[in-house]
């Protein structure tokens, strides 16, 4: 037997005994992660890795006291048995905040993950019981330096809908099950210049899911490309119609690039190519990338601008302030537009503060010599405020909500009518309000 299945085998023993030996007793079965370890090594080198884990496993062997038992699983990885009286997550919190800083870079921030199931059914193989810690660890979706997450039965709920979003993606992407929608984008004088290119999955009982219900899943998957290749020709296709319409052959549609997109495609080949294909020109399909995936693997980023700023293409970083190395991403990646997010102005107790910090993107951002869009914009209020600052183009459920490409031209044709229509009665529009602001 191979020393990996035997230390398997041999933890799994070790908590079958205990938990036999002792049934009057509530366990919790813990398991712990490095989350994007491989960066570390990657980033850092294996050296700095392997002395993290040296750092770790010392620090768990001299509290091994307070484990019935525990063990590395994995590279990063590790199992424990406790008692449920005796577990403190803040033994854990203080294991990862010593082991975090052995990485010296505020650019660059480790997440220890926790997964924890209380144990109801001694009886229940062990392995199953991991299993349950680490759809506990999968349900993490916070972006903190120490995050804990306890199994319920709605993690495995949400485990078996991403099985079937997964069994019926291929025969869904066959049958063109995944409709093309347009969210309009307006420039401050309230007219549409662009659009951004989404994606609907329509199921077979005519039900419509948002991309917040397949999306996540289709990358944890590495199914995304698959979908990702289907839009950007969509996008392409509905591009070359533009092209003979009087009112739209001057619009941009934007599409999206996963982080998962470039380790399965030549995405500046595959572009290229589309634009060849329905001759169009680039300069009409806006390429958007997120601030972190940009984090996750700049070196293939930086060259895939490159390579696209030099076929015509124009690049808009999504998210902008979503993340935690924003300056660092303007630094290094030389884009033509700005998304801003706005999160800034939501959720927050101190609405002056979030103000401040916006007006300053967008003034850093015009001498970087980048156009900057909001999206998220909602409320007058918030669309008066980025006008005034210098806001050129605006995106979100205040000017329109996305909307079936097929129905485009009504929304199109309603904001060409206003614009037209001295005595129009409606409340005012986006379109009203950013022309008034001063």
């Amino acid at each position: 037997m191979c020393k990996s299945k035997l230390n398997s085998f041999m933890y799994v023993e070790r908590i079958r005994h205990v938990l036999c030996s002792n049934p009057d007793k509530r366990y919790l079965l813990v398991r712990s992660n490095i989350r994007d370890f491989k960066l570390v090594n990657q980033i850092f080198g294996f050296p700095k890795g392997n002395e993290i884990l040296r750092c770790m496993k010392k620090l768990i062997v001299e509290h091994g006291r307070y484990f019935e038992v525990f063990d590395q699983l994995h590279v990063d990885q590790f199992v424990f048995l406790i008692e449920k009286d005796k577990f403190e997550e803040e033994l854990f919190r203080r294991i990862a905040q010593v082991c975090s800083e052995f990485i010296d870079n505020p650019g660059f921030r480790m997440h220890f993950q926790l997964g924890v199931y209380e144990i109801t059914d001694p009886e229940m193989e062990v392995l199953s019981m991991c299993d349950r810690a680490k759809l506990a660890i999968k349900s993490i979706k916070i972006d903190e330096p120490f995050s804990v997450a306890w199994y319920d039965e709605s993690i495995m709920e949400e485990r078996l809908y991403s099985k079937k979003i997964i069994s019926e993606f291929d025969s869904a992407l066959k049958e063109n099950r995944f409709l093309l929608y347009l969210q309009p984008q307006a420039n401050t004088k309230g007219e549409i210049i662009s659009a951004e290119a989404l994606s609907r999955w329509l199921l077979e009982d005519g039900t419509i899911l948002s991309p917040s219900q397949f999306i996540h899943i289709l990358e944890d998957s590495e199914l995304i490309w698959k979908l990702d290749l289907y839009m950007w020709d969509k996008a392409a296709s509905l591009l070359s119609e533009w092209k003979e319409d009087p009112e739209k052959k001057n619009l941009s549609l934007s599409v999206n690039i996963s982080p998962k997109d470039l380790y399965y495609l030549d995405i500046a080949k595959i572009l290229i190519g589309l634009v060849q294909k329905y001759d169009i020109s680039p300069c009409k399909m806006n390429v958007e990338i997120t601030e972190c995936s940009f984090v996750n693997s700049p070196e293939l980023y930086v060259d895939l601008i490159a390579k696209l700023h030099d076929a015509g293409f124009s690049i808009e970083i999504d998210d902008f302030g979503s993340g935690y190395s924003s300056l660092t991403l303007l630094k290094n990646l030389h884009a033509d537009v700005l998304k801003l997010d706005m999160g800034f102005l939501q959720d927050t107790d101190d609405l002056i503060r979030s103000e401040i910090i916006i007006d300053s993107v967008i003034e850093m951002a015009k001498r970087l010599d980048m156009q900057v869009i909001s999206e998220g914009v909602e409320t007058q209020e918030q669309a008066a405020f980025l006008k005034i600052n210098g806001c050129d183009f605006f995106q979100g459920f205040y000017f329109s909500r996305p909307v079936p490409s097929d129905k485009f031209d009504t929304v199109l044709k309603a904001y060409n009518l206003e614009r037209t229509n001295s005595k129009s009665v409606r409340p005012k529009s986006l379109r009203d309000l950013v022309q008034e602001a001063v």
